[in-house]
């Protein structure tokens, strides 16, 4: 079982992985591309639900341990 404290720790490991990721979808959109397509819709729809799946463990991650 773990402690509050590693929960704690992998939650915010979670959300920083989040942050991290939607950032880097933010700068991807702004930074010039060398193709004349420029962002891709795929690579900004994985981007996003990999951030929402992030995000939810985060926030689920000590409600469910709790749980257990």
């Amino acid at each position: 079982m773990l402690s509050k404290s590693q929960i704690k720790i992998a939650s915010d490991f979670f959300l920083d992985g989040s942050k991290i990721i939607f950032g880097s979808i933010v700068v991807g959109a702004f930074l010039p591309s060398t193709t004349e397509i420029g962002v891709s819709w795929n690579s900004v729809a994985g981007g996003l639900s990999a951030t929402v799946i992030f995000l939810l463990i985060a926030i689920g991650l000590p409600k469910i341990i709790i749980w257990i």
